[in-house]
């Protein structure tokens, strides 16, 4: 983490970008390749609505999704300034905590997440942040897994929120946050497929894109991230039959 501090802040933030803008391209490429293009007709039934999102549409979730990363990448300079001034909980040391704590650490960042994710987009469905701000969205009503990260700017900017609070709040190694960041894009990847891949769900009270398709359809329900457990606490989960 120390040699990035010699990077000049624009390569910086250009690598960062490059390697959130490859694990994008590969977590939503391979799946929209695999079901939208080489699979369209054999997993046909799966699809929860009939129709394939148009060229035009597939362009703008790859475009808005394209500058959400770039606000993304712009983070890292507040994030080595906390990291550099001791402002964070960062430790070098995995034996200072443990693979124990380390692998824990993770699934609290999960859980962490979460509740975050599932208030913010609570937030952005107030009828003045939706009008303005988390319609752009919502006008993917027919998501593809290019979808996952078309958010209006200032969205994108809260979304990025979740890193503060993590870093700040508990104990994090570097390898924690590698992983944490990974999840991110591949889960919130997962719940925009557009299909029924039910070998996917491991738990009961996992979010699925089944769930998820129904808050593209029914803005009114649905609202989590990993799990439904606050959608079910709350009264805004639906199942779809």
């Amino acid at each position: 983490m120390e040699n990035l501090y010699n990077i000049s802040p624009f390569y910086l933030w250009l690598l960062l970008l490059s390697v959130l803008a490859l694990r994008y391209v590969l977590v939503a490429g391979i799946p929209y390749l695999w079901l939208y293009v080489f699979g369209k007709k054999k997993y046909k039934d799966l699809k929860f609505q009939n129709e394939l999102p148009s060229e035009g549409q597939i362009f703008n979730e790859i475009k808005y999704s394209f500058i959400t990363l770039c606000i993304y990448s712009s983070g890292i300079w507040l994030f080595l300034y906390w990291l550099e001034h001791g402002y964070t909980r960062n430790y070098s040391e995995i034996s200072d905590y443990g693979w124990s704590y380390l692998i824990f650490s993770i699934v609290l960042m999960v859980i962490i997440h979460d509740a975050y994710s599932y208030w913010i987009h609570r937030l952005m469905h107030h009828r003045v942040l939706f009008k303005h701000v988390h319609l752009l969205h919502h006008k993917f009503k027919n998501p593809s897994p290019w979808c996952a990260f078309a958010f209006h700017p200032f969205e994108s900017l809260l979304t990025l929120g979740i890193i503060p609070v993590v870093i700040f709040l508990i104990p994090w190694h570097n390898y924690a946050l590698i992983v944490f960041i990974t999840l991110i894009i591949v889960y919130d990847t997962f719940v925009h497929l557009g299909y029924d891949i039910k070998g996917l769900k491991i738990f009961k009270w996992q979010n699925t894109a089944k769930d998820h398709d129904v808050h593209h359809t029914n803005s009114k329900y649905n609202f989590g991230l990993y799990f439904t457990l606050w959608d079910r606490v709350m009264g805004t989960y639906k199942y779809n039959n």
